[in-house]
């Protein structure tokens, strides 16, 4: 989704604890999203750089170092991020075209559907997503993540 679907700017500090298999991997990010573009740097505890993705809404530009393993890719970050903090409204009409469905069966919970088969998970712990503590589990690919996140 492009960067202006979101329907606004923001800017979030957040700490991402993602776990798959036997691994586990803590890392803090800084999300920007502008009309234009959606940035997303990731460091180690000790601030070196991990990641940076940049997204104009037409290509995705990643640089990685090798500390980011397993289904962390970026691309997947990045839908990851837009899946659980998006507004299901810019959402739905996209995801449906290209035949997933996008639902909210109560409140704090977001699903993903490819068919009958539900790929994936969100549960937040505040009505503000952007605000507070999130859950993703992604059943296709076998991980989850824990977002803490927090405006800057």
């Amino acid at each position: 989704m492009a960067p202006v679907t979101l329907g606004g700017e923001r800017a979030i500090s957040q700490v991402v604890r993602g776990a798959f298999g036997s691994h586990e991997l803590t890392f803090n990010c800084v999300v920007t999203v502008k009309e234009s573009a959606m940035t997303v740097v990731g460091t180690n505890s000790l601030g070196l750089r991990l990641f940076t993705i940049r997204y104009d809404g037409k290509a995705v530009q990643s640089e990685t170092t090798p500390a980011m393993k397993g289904p962390f890719l970026p691309e997947r970050l990045l839908a990851d991020l837009q899946l659980v903090f998006w507004p299901v409204a810019s959402l739905a009409d996209p995801l449906r075209q290209a035949g997933w469905q996008l639902s909210e069966p109560a409140p704090g919970l977001r699903r993903l559907r490819h068919g009958e088969q539900l790929v994936a998970e969100a549960h937040y712990s505040s009505e503000d997503p952007w605000s507070g503590r999130s859950w993703f589990v992604n059943f296709e690919y076998g991980y989850s993540l824990q977002i803490d996140s927090q405006a800057l």
